[in-house]
């Protein structure tokens, strides 16, 4: 394998897990999948099919500024007057003593592409008030995991990232405009928070 100092962009695999979505939002949209044209078989893949991007967390503010006093001797004519303050133009910097895991933001966004018909749209969205109207089928999972996959040239998967326990946190609002001068893929953004994060490689063929 040569590794690239500019990977592809597309090099990354990442679908929502089937049992991720409830299952009575599922049966519904595979009915409705059912009855119109589609080259999809089940919700689950036309949702998935229609991921366009995914934003992972960063590591922020782990370093703390404390600013330090200067203790200068103030003198006149050679005699010692006393010591005067100065603030110095730059702070001490230093790492924090929080625990690093507090630095990540516990968050993820999901790109998704407005498909004809918003079908992947309200199956999010009914699937928000189903997991929160019924915490008690979901909340208590602690097995659920996103996977991240990272692809090589060859687009064979090489690492992974792993978010445990990932819940709804929110999904953008829709605009729409009869004075778009030029069709365009619109998209919208689902948010997820998760309550730990690991990472893995993938031994390739030897």
């Amino acid at each position: 394998m040569n590794l690239s100092l500019a990977p592809r962009f597309d090099q990354f695999r990442f679908v929502i897990p089937k049992d991720y979505i409830p299952t009575e939002v599922l049966n519904k949209y595979d009915r409705i999948l059912a009855k119109n044209p589609s080259t999809f078989m089940s919700a689950i893949d036309y949702l998935n099919e229609s991921i366009k991007g995914i934003s992972l967390p960063a590591i922020e503010n782990i370093i703390v500024e404390q600013p330090q006093v200067s203790h200068n001797t103030m003198r006149e004519n050679g005699s010692l007057l006393g010591k005067i303050n100065i603030e110095p133009s730059h702070p001490n910097v230093t790492l924090s003593s929080e625990n690093i895991l507090s630095k990540i933001n516990n968050t993820f966004t999901v790109t998704f592409r407005q498909n004809q018909g918003l079908y992947n749209y309200f199956m999010l969205y009914e699937s928000i008030f189903h997991r929160y109207m019924k915490p008690e089928l979901y909340h208590q999972n602690d097995n659920e995991v996103f996977d991240v996959v990272f692809l090589d040239e060859d687009s064979l998967p090489v690492s992974r990232m792993m978010l445990y326990q990932p819940e709804f946190n929110g999904i953008s609002g829709l605009e729409f405009s009869y004075y778009k001068v030029e069709s365009q893929t619109d998209t919208f953004d689902v948010v997820f928070t998760f309550n730990n994060i690991d990472f893995d490689f993938i031994p390739g063929k030897q």
